[in-house]
């Protein structure tokens, strides 16, 4: 056998990929669940049951619909745009990928800000190009004003912008997108995977600036985070060239289905976000009745900061171990860029919120577990 045989295959790696990290989540045994931004409530029984009254219908040896056309017509009616603008894939990830991939030439810089969705830093590096991230200030709100500068500096750089952003939880107004979108001269992907908890529709921008694109998903408002099921929508005549780079059938008979039959009965997401809404106020109170510092948010999800500097990193290591240990995760987001001593957690449900309080209570001041 020879030494060729025996040699790590590791070498054929990119090298660009070898400096990156793997995206992971370690999963803690749970109570309540709040740590990835998940709607807390399950799809009800009828609509389980209808989608899988379809699937049983459909032909398990026959490939879906080759770009599920259908889904994206029907995603194109409840967004008033049109259907050929609408690109669906296993959630709005593998879309924003795909448009870095196909948009952005090897070593070209993207503009962004952070901290930001974590993600973003490996799909960036992982195309051959260059993040450019404009770092937030102490109150974590995305940076508008500087990226406003960099934009007007060198308006041909593509921008990336996450809004509603995670983890901080804020957003930009229509009108700071739009005053981008007049001065960019390149791509302004707008990762808008919140939309359904946040004040602001950016989609009217389609209308008039042909280089904006939107990516949405039906994991967060639309409670199927497990079917991953994401779509963009952009103008339609650079849809037709992003097909091209998209893999064939990148969404199985029971994501369409399940997204087909969700937006013909939109009622009980219309209901989880209301729901949410009105618990998200209460989140907040709760946490800085016991001293933590929340940031303002779009989403369904609170961030909170458990003091600065060492002892601040100490608490939330603290709090973090005693949530854990009593069945509630929460997302530790402390090592990003300006987060130091921060959490994330969801807006969860009555019993959710129930459980964080005494939760709270029993770890106390957060300099150790309460008797």
């Amino acid at each position: 056998m020879s030494d060729r045989s025996q040699s790590s295959p590791v070498r054929f790696v990119r090298p660009e990929l070898k400096k990156l990290k793997a995206y992971h989540l370690v999963q803690a045994p749970f109570r309540f669940k709040l740590d990835q931004n998940e709607v807390p409530w399950d799809l009800p029984r009828r609509l389980k049951r209808r989608v899988t009254r379809r699937l049983e219908a459909e032909s398990w040896a026959t490939y879906p619909d080759f770009n599920a056309d259908e889904l994206r017509k029907a995603i194109g009616e409840r967004e008033r745009w049109p259907w050929r603008g609408v690109l669906v894939g296993g959630g709005s990830s593998e879309l924003l990928s795909l448009s870095v991939e196909s948009m952005v030439p090897a070593g070209t810089e993207v503009l962004g800000h952070a901290p930001s969705f974590g993600l973003y830093s490996m799909l960036i590096p992982r195309s051959g190009a260059v993040p450019h991230f404009i770092q937030s200030g102490v109150d974590l709100q995305i940076p508008y004003d500087e990226i406003l500068a960099e934009v007007e500096r060198d308006p041909r750089r593509p921008l990336l912008l996450c809004t509603p952003n995670n983890p901080p939880g804020d957003g930009l107004t229509v009108e700071q997108v739009e005053a981008l979108l007049e001065r960019l001269d390149a791509p302004l992907m707008l990762d808008n995977a919140y939309d359904g908890f946040c004040r602001w529709d950016y989609r009217p921008l389609l209308d008039k600036h042909r280089h904006l694109l939107i990516y949405r998903t039906l994991s967060k408002a639309w409670a199927v985070a497990g079917m991953r099921i994401g779509y963009l929508l952009a103008d339609p005549d650079l849809v037709d060239e992003l097909v091209k780079a998209k893999l064939p059938y990148n969404l199985g008979h029971a994501a369409i289905l399940t997204g087909l039959e969700l937006l013909a009965d939109p009622g009980f997401s219309d209901r989880a976000v209301r729901a949410i809404l009105a618990r998200r106020p209460q989140w907040v109170a709760l946490l800085e009745e016991h001293g933590l510092e929340t940031f303002p948010t779009e989403t369904n999800f609170v961030l909170f900061r458990c003091g600065r500097g060492p002892d601040g990193q100490a608490r939330s290591r603290v709090l973090l171990d005693g949530l854990t240990r009593r069945g509630i995760l929460v997302r530790d987001v402390s090592a990003g860029p300006g987060l130091a001593g921060c959490l994330r957690v969801t807006v969860g449900g009555g019993g959710a919120l129930r459980a964080m309080r005494q939760a709270l209570e029993e770890i106390g001041d957060l300099g150790g577990e309460g008797t």
